[in-house]
């Protein structure tokens, strides 16, 4: 969308500036739709099971979610603002559980997640050229998992703090401006619920010898309308 998008702005700003006074607003506020990716950064343990055997998690394959949120800008200097932009990310990821038993049959699991996150990032834009004006972003955001399914065998704290980086940039409509950004939220601790002493499977326990700690991430591509 960017390619298809940025050449026609390029062009028009050739005739003429669109909205030149909005940057002089103190604040504004806008939507966003996009999609995301959802992923999980596992350290092992290494720790053997019964049978001496050991288990590692990975993500084969990632399946895109979708993300919906409001947005509030609060303008510090020219080219300084504040950003509060309350989104919500519905998603998934699948889990497979390996082991290194030969030929031995990995172990599928799903994990569900709508997180509820509220970003506060500090937005720095470059010089506007016609209806074009690039920034970069960051900051941090505190995240709730709403979807999570307890009787999982994976189950993630529903509480997270994310750092977030983030590139985009201004392109100036004669009624408002699209603003399209990809960023990358990094979770900053341990999600793994290591204590499942309230399901004895098996399959629960190979989980929680497994890993000694879960991260969380986010990678996400909105298109903002303000």
């Amino acid at each position: 969308m960017l390619l298809l998008v940025t050449p026609t702005v390029l062009t028009a700003q050739k005739k003429v500036q669109y909205l030149q006074y909005e940057d002089l607003k103190p604040y504004h506020f806008g939507f966003l739709i996009g999609m995301n990716t959802q992923d999980l950064i596992f350290n092992h343990s290494g720790k053997p099971d019964a049978d001496g055997h050991r288990w590692y998690g990975s993500i084969p394959s990632y399946t895109p979610g979708f993300s919906v949120g409001v947005i509030g800008d609060l303008r510090l200097a020219d080219f300084l603002s504040l950003r509060l932009t309350p989104t919500i990310h519905f998603g998934s990821k699948d889990v497979a559980l390996i082991t290194d038993a030969p030929g031995a049959t990995p172990i599928y699991s799903e994990v569900r997640s709508n997180y509820i996150m509220l970003p506060l990032n500090l937005r720095y834009r470059g010089a506007r050229t016609g209806n074009f004006r690039p920034y970069f972003l960051s900051g941090l955001s505190a995240g709730i998992d709403m979807g999570r399914d307890k009787r999982e065998p994976i189950l993630l704290e529903p509480v997270n703090t994310y750092l977030e980086l983030g590139v985009g940039s201004d392109l100036y409509l004669p009624y408002f401006r699209l603003v399209p950004e990809l960023k990358f939220c990094l979770g900053l601790g341990d999600i793994f619920i290591h204590d499942r002493s309230d399901e004895d499977s098996e399959v629960f326990l190979k989980y929680t010898n497994a890993f000694d700690k879960i991260t969380s991430r986010l990678i996400v591509f909105s298109l903002q309308f303000e």
